[in-house]
């Protein structure tokens, strides 16, 4: 499964695919183009992470705590600037 999060400002798009293992006994997604990582933290529910774990991003409406992240609007903090992204299912590569 991929999956795309659409920035709703410009459109801009990054792809995650499937990770081949797992971190936390879920499904984990590295984005393609880049090391961060969708993933479901066990006590945090979905989120996009760095490398070292830091929260990059996460969703507006519901934490989600689901075999898959949530769809729908994710909001995404960089520097002093603050970006809201569409998560949709991707088609696959």
């Amino acid at each position: 499964m991929t999956w795309r999060f659409v920035r709703r400002v410009d459109g801009l798009s990054y792809d995650f695919l499937l990770e081949e293992d797992p971190k936390f006994g879920h499904p984990s997604y590295r984005r393609v183009d880049f090391a961060v990582f969708c993933r479901r933290l066990p006590d945090f529910g979905w989120c996009v992470v760095d490398p070292d774990g830091r929260v990059l991003s996460r969703p507006v409406d519901d934490p989600g705590f689901g075999e898959l992240p949530p769809t729908g609007a994710w909001l995404s903090g960089k520097g002093d600037r603050a970006y809201v992204y569409d998560l949709v299912e991707a088609p696959s590569p």
